[in-house]
This record gives C-alpha cells, structure tokens and sequence, in this order.
C-alpha cells in the first residue's frame, strides 16, 4: 500500500495545540457569566471538553521537525471545522440553539459572516452574546495567525500555515521571521480594536456594547447586540462604526508600512493601487445609492449617513444595517442590485473581509482591457502591473481560475438551496424565491451575512431547513478560505504525491 503523501500525526498534533489553548477563550465569556449572575456549567464545560481533547491528542500524536505546504493545507481546513464544532459548545450547552443551528451560528461567526438563526438577539444572555463577538474578532485575523503569533511551536511551517490560512496573491512578510509578522498583524488589530472601544464608549455606549461592536466591525463580521442591528444607536455612532468598518477592509500591512515611514504617514495608502481603488469604489456606489434613496428620507445627512453605511457594509462584508435596505419603498431594486454586486467585490486582501477581493476584480478588469489591446496590437509585450510590481502570467491565472470556481460555486449552491428548499415544500408554505435564495448563497460564500427577501437584513436564516442550514455553513467555510486550500485536499495527487 502505498504511503500518504501527507503526515496526518504532525497535522493532528498542530490542531491538538490549537485546541488546547483555544479552549482559554471560553474563560471570557465565562467571566462575563459570573459578572452578571448567569450559568457559568456551559462555559466551564466546554472548556474542559476543548482543552481536554486538544491535551489528548497532543500526549497521542507527535510533532514534526518541518511542515510542508501539505500538511498546512490539512491543518487548516480542518481546523476551521473543528473550531466551528467546539465554538458551537456554548450554544447548545444553554440550550439556545439546536446542534446544527450551532454549528451554523459558530460557524458564521468564526468566518466572520455575520448571518444568524437566532430570531430574538435581545433575549439572549450577556455571557452568549460576548462570545459571539468574541468569535468573529478571533476569527477575522485568523485563529491560525495567533496561534503563530504566540506559540513558538506553531512558528514552524508559520509561512505554509499562514498562506493557507489568509489567501490570496501572497501573504506579505514585512518582517524577517513569520511569527514577527503574526505579532505585528494582530497588534495592530488589537490597538485599533482599542481605538474603537474608546471612540463608541465616549459617543454613550456601555463597555460591553462598545467592545461587543468593535469586535463585529474589525473584523468585519456583523454580529450585534439589538435585533435591529445598529440601527438603535445615534447617527454618530453609526458614522463611526462606519469608518471603523472601512479600517478593517483595509490591507493591514498598510498600516504597518505607514507606521515605518516618515515624514509621511499616509504615503503608504496613497501610493496603493488596491486602496485608492477601494476608495473609488466606496465613494462611487455611495454617490449611487445616495441619489436613489436621497428623496425617501427627511434630510441630506440621514440619506447620506444610511447609503454609506450600507455600502460600507456590505463592501467590506460586515453585514451590519442601520435600516432595512431590503424595504421597497425607500431601496428600490437598482439599489439592492448595487448591493447585490458589492456582495462579490468585497474589499482589500490582506483585510478581514471576504469575498472576491478588490485586488483580484482590479486585475481581472486590466486582464480584459490587455486582451482588447491585443486584439489590435498581437505582437506587443504588455505586462500587467500593479503599482511597479509586474504580476506574473501564473497568478493572472490563478486569479481567473479562482473567479470562475467562485461563480461556479455560487450558481450551483444556489440550486442547492433551491431544491432543498422546495423538499419540503418552501418557508413559510411559499416557495424559496430565486432573488432570496442566490443573495444567501453569495452572502454565505462571501462572507457577508444579510441576504435580500425572507433573508433580509432584519431576518433571520432560521426557517431554512437543517440541511440548507449546513450547506450554507460549508460555503461559508469555504469563502472563508479562499477555496483553493480546500479544492486541493478533494485531490488524489495531494494524497499520494
């Protein structure tokens, strides 16, 4: 028989590490339990079952001297499994959710998707509502990435581990070791989380509200505190949220780069093809929406403040809502057809956000004007750039072929839950909408949360059947990590060589 390509002891021993300490993060919410008089048994359980397991299979398995991209590529598509599986724990434990309803809300928030099937926010406990948050602000950096940062074990393969986990043209090393660049990532993540903590308690909020939103908006994952999202809180407080919003679509090694370079600090932004670009498209689709819903509320500001909002939001797939932009009387259909397309664009690599990425839609657009030019012009060389770097014909080509199996996968996901739907005889005695049904599955893929129709901003996904629950959850999954590490483990040539 032949030998596995692969080392499955080196790659559950990485993920017995992961889960040894990830089960700490259950110590918070347990906190936030004792603070407030809660049940404490669900958190304490699911610690002990977390950190247990991962104590086991490390005293089982052994570690390897070396991770190739193999192994890499296992440990992370497994992981994020298994982590939705434990995050999920709490859920059930209390009894607020169904094992699969908790697998779907575990996984949505570690993926920082931000679709939900709880149908009353409000009447959940404190200690459920922070770990919540808590998920999404773990999952937005990476769980991988602060494994790397903190662990010097996990420093070995940290860069196969780390191309894995954040996909895309490639992970950027800006400092000589990988593990320098996992701590430098996630402190810059925590002091803006700071930064927005402070900026929300001095606008009024509660530190629990502050922290819980910060949390959901850094990480661009969406999940609130109210049933009707931020749309209780002050026109301030939504104006803030929403440029805190666009700081996490940001490619974070901007911020590294422009904290190294003086006199001028915002040089590093402004000479970024991807940045510049993701502001025009910020403020373009912001001036659409605002003059289709200009006349639908009282003041310019309030039209204002709304159209940036959700195009911010849905941009960077947060998912947040300051009103239901799913109401055909103030967002006709051109608007959410706007909103709709920003679902697939999403907002800079090397960000929180998911879907497509700007980055890719910026060369994927360069590509198709070279192929014009070469139309008149076969026999010139026009390479394609961005900024002074010259992008090679290889990652041209893998970005394309990631498009195509994106689009591939959100058409045949929507067929899915179409006649999943349909087997048993629709929501609500109605059958699935088509409109409903493929802003799901590209709110899923992408990572955004809200969908249109019965998936609207101010709804829930909970009438959907247990196995659409789980396929979106799986889409979910697999937009979180790009695709490509997960397309490669279905392969017969990963296994064998």
């Amino acid at each position: 028989m032949k030998k596995l390509a692969v080392d499955i002891g080196a790659t559950v021993h990485l993920l017995a590490t992961v889960l040894s300490w990830l089960g700490l993060a259950f110590l918070v919410p347990l906190l936030i339990a004792l603070i407030n008089s809660e049940t404490i048994w669900p958190w304490l359980t699911s610690l002990f079952i977390t950190s247990g397991t991962g104590l086991l299979l490390r005293a089982l398995t052994r570690s390897s001297a070396e991770i190739s991209f193999r192994e890499a590529f296992l440990m992370v598509g497994v992981s994020w499994l298994v982590i939705a599986e434990v995050g999920s724990l709490p859920y059930v434990f209390s009894g607020a959710l169904s094992p699969v309803d908790a697998f779907f809300e575990s996984m949505s928030g570690f993926t920082t998707t931000g679709a939900t099937v709880f149908t009353d926010i409000e009447s959940q406990s404190r200690a459920l509502l922070f770990w919540r948050g808590l998920t999404q602000w773990l999952g937005g950096m990476g769980i991988i990435v602060l494994a790397i940062a903190i662990l010097p074990k996990m420093a070995i393969g940290g860069r196969q581990l780390m191309d894995a986990e954040v996909p895309g043209l490639e992970v950027e090393k800006f400092t000589p070791r990988i593990r320098e660049t996992a701590q430098a990532l996630w402190a810059i993540y925590a002091g803006l989380t700071l930064m927005q903590t402070i900026a929300l308690m001095l606008l009024g909020l509660s530190w629990f509200d502050a922290l819980t939103h910060t949390f959901a908006t850094l990480s661009t994952g969406g999940f609130g505190t109210r049933n009707a999202s931020i749309e209780p809180f002050s026109p301030l407080i939504q104006w803030t949220i929403t440029f805190f919003m666009l700081v996490g679509g940001t490619n974070f090694a901007l911020f590294y780069r422009s904290m190294r370079r003086k006199p001028f600090y915002g040089a590093a932004f402004l000479q970024d093809d991807e940045f510049r670009f993701y502001v025009l498209v910020f403020v373009s689709f912001t001036l659409l929406v605002f003059l289709h819903i200009f006349f639908s509320y009282s003041t310019f500001e309030e039209a204002l403040r709304h159209g940036a909002f959700q195009v911010a939001s849905i941009m960077t797939t947060t998912g947040f809502v300051s009103t239901d932009f799913a109401d055909p009387a103030k967002w006709n259909s051109t608007v959410q057809l706007l909103l709709f397309a920003l679902m697939f664009l999403g907002a800079s690599a090397g960000s929180t956000a998911g879907s497509i990425k700007l980055v890719r839609t910026l060369l994927i657009f360069k590509l198709i004007v070279r192929e014009v030019r070469r139309i008149l012009h076969p026999h010139v060389v026009m390479p394609i750039r961005l900024g002074k770097k010259v992008i090679h014909e290889e990652a041209l080509k893998g970005i394309m072929i990631f498009a195509i199996i994106y689009v591939t996968l959100f058409a045949l996901g929507s067929i899915l839950l179409i006649l999943d739907v349909e087997r048993i005889g629709g929501i609500q005695g109605k059958p699935l909408a088509v409109w409903d049904a493929v802003s799901a599955v590209a709110s899923a893929l992408g990572n955004v949360g809200p969908g249109f129709g019965v998936f609207g901003p101010m709804a829930s996904y909970a009438p959907l059947p247990e196995t659409s629950k789980i396929l979106l959850a799986l889409l979910m999954w697999l937009g979180r990590l790009e695709i490509f590490p997960v397309i490669v483990l279905m392969t017969k040539s990963y296994w064998r060589g």
